[in-house]
């Protein structure tokens, strides 16, 4: 330093002194140029002091004011950082006050506690903003739980997940998983739980929908009510299935457009204000849902910005509002409540307060402003975290919006409506665009908002008109781009939603199918007299024939004078080929002139995730280094932009628009020597191919879809080879399922080809790495699990008493997956529903409607996600089987097919009377001929699960009998995956009652 450090800390601390307490801010340069300097002189002295034995304390008392603005200025981030530059700078100087003893300067919570005590001295009301947080860096940053939410526009369910864009979570929705990144994750439909891992390897568990109530409630910010909590009454978003049902009063509802995915539920905003219980018709019998006749948690007052939201959708508050705490009926005022306020993510407190039951408070009262950034608000009981409720509110205090429309219209050449969106802020907030200008095709922009110290994401918008479309009664995402309509999908119950403002809609628009200018068909919207009223639906069915002959044709909605496209309809594939083309590829025979996103999969890595890529105008598709020598590649072409929710892990190759380049470089890399590495290169035909326990999941990867790897290209023999390999594994290749996060229907074709459906488990060696497995590969747990299955029986042989905790918490999954009708069948009772699942007389029936009117009578199914033995899955495992019937007619109609069949019912009368019982309600009757071979194909699959469960409980007939069997099991589980494990698990609970009994 250029003059001595005493003098600096006196003149400052003496000008200091005269202005009084420091402002909130940097202030001008000359300020932070003068408080650096003053930091590093207190740390001088600090340093001094600590080489002397002289308290450092002495050091604060000399000079309070500068130790105040010193700390005030750094701020609770950035001091520490501004310490540890500071004793950098002194000890290069005066490298003799280095070593262990003078690290202390540096501790920031030291110098935050000497400030707040210098503050205290001159009568000053400082206070600093947070407590900072020493932490070893080693440690993973503590992550929030994920919650369940509806996301923006109510349009969909989303699960959030806290943390940075790097910070991958590993979900389980219902045994199927999948990886997600922050901000959130789409469910895909409804699904009973989901099971969120957290980059640190934390598992949290969320309950989505209850079978038994088929309800779920959202509060006006979009937050899940809590299912163990009474709801409020107020209005609130219940997803429901059915219709509502209430007592003490009438609900007025307005229903809402279908989430995504969540075919056969209803989304209605009701207020519950004066109604005491409230039911869906579609729950279970005396199911109802209390409303609270008191208070409940929940904010009050405030304001929000209409036109900013969180990344994940979460409303943003403008005035801080206030939180009311929950009084039930008769509740004790004396029993307070006690609320916490932190950062979301960060460890720590930043407020502390009680309040009575029902009583309004103000959580951010001693927190210093402006409030930027999201909060969460723990309220619990003093000294108890058991019932604590958690609630996130994201605060922007000094910011404003003003759009320049208040709805975005549809342009009648595609897109919106261009819009302008400002916004101002109060120092120290800052936001990174004062004035926001939307494209044509641009709904959301990201923004940054900083106070000073953190900069947080938040998304800017303006409401806008939409169009979506239905196929099979399942709505898909909204869409500003016109849709891409394949001619083939108008016959599937298909529909196109037009989301416009109330307002627009005196005059009723029309929806007109024009060819080379000329209109052939138009069509006037369904009335809905619950729905949006700026919701407009249009069946499109009526289209059908006409479109037939047309090789293309527009969609055009008739709206205020003007013609908007919204929609193509195409009779031919969006492309006829795809080459390699110097840094990427190209398409042949383009037909589609709009945006195209073309997802790229690598054949040689098929559990690598696939590549998403925006296809230039003139068919190119740009692709990075390393995946131009990266083999044989499969490409799969959408209109505009990948839809929500995740993407498929692996495409159909049957699809239209599904392109395989089978003729592509491939390079080895030059990388680190790892499984995938390894199995990657013995696809391309170099090497063997690789074992050992990290190996199993890529193994069950190439297992389960050999065939379209074979037809692309990769080693031919490799199918085989990993079926070998997985079942030389036994137990270790079941457990080692789990992390190739494939479906389960995936799953069962290589169970079976492997012969590990019929591998005898004699104990379960270690139960707690057995119920990780439940969580990913649910059918692989089961066989895992099967040695404890007898103890889910109720028979006095088997008493749950004589099981270790872990054994006993092993089965408690078991009930989860199967369901309420596998508890039945492994306690002794018949199978409720025996006939499901079967082709017979009503199968025939079906099989002579158009395919259209089929569809209608399947949809229903999986409406509540349920056991895999449930009713409704087994329906949806049937329906699986009954699309594939025309494939399943080749393997059906062999001689060898019949022979077979004939054998397992030998077999199964030959001393097992209720699993022959089982097989024979599978029997489709008697057949028309032998074009309707097909129909014995459920039989054929439960009959082969019979025997392979009997083979894994020790019988060496089964044994052989499966070893026969497998080669035709194996092709008709490749083409009825869901029917394969929906037999498994039943064969399961059948042989287990059959040997429970045979031992009472």
């Amino acid at each position: 330093m250029l003059v001595d450090p005493a003098r600096l800390l006196d003149d400052c601390e003496r000008a200091w002194r005269e202005a009084g307490e420091p402002s909130p801010g940097a202030g001008p340069e000359s300020v932070v140029r003068r408080t650096a300097l003053v930091l590093e002189a207190l740390v001088a002295h600090a340093l001094l002091a600590a080489r002397s034995d002289v308290p450092q304390d002495t050091v604060f008392a000399r000079w309070p004011a500068c130790t105040v603005h010193a700390v005030a200025l750094g701020g609770p981030v950035g001091l520490a950082r501004s310490l540890s530059e500071a004793r950098a700078r002194v000890v290069a100087a005066r490298p003799d006050l280095d070593g262990p003893a003078t690290d202390l300067p540096v501790a920031g919570a030291r110098w935050i506690a000497a400030a707040e005590e210098s503050a205290r001295a001159l009568g000053w009301s400082w206070r600093p903003t947070a407590a900072p947080v020493t932490r070893d860096p080693s440690t993973p940053t503590a992550i929030a739980p994920p919650e369940l939410r509806l996301g923006p526009g109510a349009g969909s369910v989303l699960l959030t997940l806290p943390g940075g864009p790097d910070a991958n979570w590993r979900l389980a929705a219902d045994g199927e998983s999948v990886t997600a990144a922050p901000p959130h994750w789409v469910l895909p439909g409804p699904v009973r739980r989901v099971e969120a891992t957290d980059p640190a390897g934390t598992t949290h568990a969320a309950t989505v929908v209850d079978p038994h109530t088929v309800l779920l409630a959202f509060a006006a910010d979009g937050h899940r009510v809590p299912p163990d909590e009474p709801l409020p009454a107020a209005e609130l978003h219940l997803l429901h299935v059915g219709a509502l049902e209430t007592e003490g009063g009438r609900a007025a509802a307005v229903e809402l457009p279908t989430p995504y995915g969540w075919s056969g539920w209803t989304l209605s905003k009701v207020s519950l204000a004066g109604v005491t219980r409230v039911r869906a018709s579609g729950a279970a019998p005396g199911r109802w849902l209390d409303v609270a006749v008191g208070r409940s948690f929940g904010w009050e007052g405030g304001a929000t910005l209409p036109w900013i939201t969180g990344d994940d959708g979460a409303p943003v508050w403008q005035r801080r509002p206030a939180l009311r705490l929950r009084r039930r009926p008769g509740e004790q005022e004396a029993r307070d409540w006690q609320v916490e306020v932190r950062r979301v993510g960060r460890p720590g407190e930043l407020a502390r307060l009680t309040g009575a039951p029902g009583a309004l408070v103000d959580p951010w009262q001693h927190i210093p402003g402006p409030l930027v950034g999201p909060y969460e608000v723990l309220v619990h009981r003093p000294g108890r975290q058991r019932g604590m409720r958690r609630l996130t509110a994201f605060l922007a205090e000094g910011v404003e919006a003003v759009p320049s429309a208040e709805w975005r219209l549809l342009a009648p050449n595609g897109g919106l409506a261009t819009a302008r969106l400002d916004l101002r802020a109060q120092r120290p907030v800052t936001v990174s665009e004062s004035a926001v200008r939307f494209a044509a095709h641009e709904i959301s922009r990201d923004l940054v908002l900083r106070d000073g110290i953190d900069a947080f994401r938040v998304r800017a918008f303006v409401p806008h008109s939409e169009v979506r479309l239905e196929l099979d009664g399942r709505p898909l995402t909204w869409s500003v781009r016109p849709l891409d309509i394949d001619a083939t999908d108008l016959a599937r119950d298909s529909a196109l939603t037009v989301r416009l403002p109330e307002q627009a809609v005196a005059v009723t628009p029309e929806l007109a199918l024009v060819v080379e200018g000329a209109t052939l068909h138009t069509l006037r919207p369904e009335r809905r007299t619950r729905a949006r009223k700026g919701d407009l639906r249009y069946a499109l069915a009526p289209l059908t024939d006409t479109v037939r002959d047309c090789a293309k044709a527009e969609l055009r909605l008739l709206v205020a004078g003007q013609s908007v496209h919204v929609a193509t309809v195409r009779t031919q594939p969006i492309a006829e080929s795809v080459t390699p083309d110097g840094t990427g590829l190209l398409l042949r025979g383009l037909r589609h002139p709009g945006e195209l996103t073309a997802r790229v999969h690598s054949v040689l890595a098929p559990w690598r995730t696939p590549l998403s890529v925006p296809v230039d105008d003139d068919g190119r598709i740009p692709l990075p280094a390393a995946w131009r020598s990266a083999g044989p590649l499969v490409v799969t072409l959408r209109a505009g932009t990948p839809p929500a929710g995740p993407a498929p892990v692996w495409p159909r190759l049957r699809d239209r628009d599904t392109l395989v380049l089978r003729r592509s470089p491939w390079t080895a890399e030059v990388v680190e020597d790892t499984a995938a590495t390894r199995t990657t290169q013995y696809l391309a035909g170099h090497g063997t191919l690789p074992r050992g326990a990290d190996a199993v999941p890529y193994q069950w990867i190439v297992a389960a879809r050999g065939r379209d790897l074979q037809s692309c290209g990769a080693k031919e023999t490799a199918p085989a080879e990993c079926l070998a390999a997985l079942g030389e594994a036994g137990a270790d290749a079941l457990l080692g399922a789990a992390e190739s996060a494939l479906r389960s229907g995936e799953l069962a074709a290589a169970l079976v080809g492997s012969g590990l459906a019929a591998l005898r488990v004699r104990e379960v060696a270690d139960p707690v790495a057995v119920r990780p497995v439940w969580r990913r590969a649910p059918m692989c747990a089961l066989l895992l699990t099967a040695p404890l299955m007898p103890y889910l029986s109720g028979d006095p042989a088997y008493d749950v008493d004589e099981l270790y905790p872990e054994e006993t918490e092993l089965l408690g999954e078991v009930g989860q997956f199967l369901g309420e009708t596998g508890t039945a069948l492994l306690t002794g009772h018949e199978d409720p529903s025996r006939t499901v699942g079967r082709f017979d007389a009503h199968a025939r029936a079906l099989h002579e409607l158009p395919e259209i009117q089929q569809r209608a009578v399947w949809r229903t199914a999986r409406v509540v996600p349920r056991g895999l033995l449930d009713t409704d899955t087994r329906a949806e495992a049937a329906w699986q089987a009954f699309g594939e019937r025309r494939t399943l007619q080749y393997f059906a109609e062999r001689e060898e097919f019949g022979e077979w069949m004939d054998a397992v019912e030998l077999f199964l009368d030959d001393g097992h009377p209720a699993l022959a019982g089982a097989f024979g309600d599978r029997g489709p009757g008697p057949l028309h001929g032998r074009e309707e071979s097909w129909m014995r194909v459920p039989q054929f699959s439960l009959g082969c699960a019979l025997i392979a469960r009997l083979a894994a409980a020790g019988d060496a007939r089964a044994a052989k009998l499966e070893r026969g069997l497998r080669p035709l099991w194996t092709s008709v589980a490749a083409h009825a995956p869901d029917l394969t494990a929906v037999d498994l698990a039943l064969a399961e609970c059948l042989v287990t009652a059959e040997a429970v009994q045979a031992t009472g």
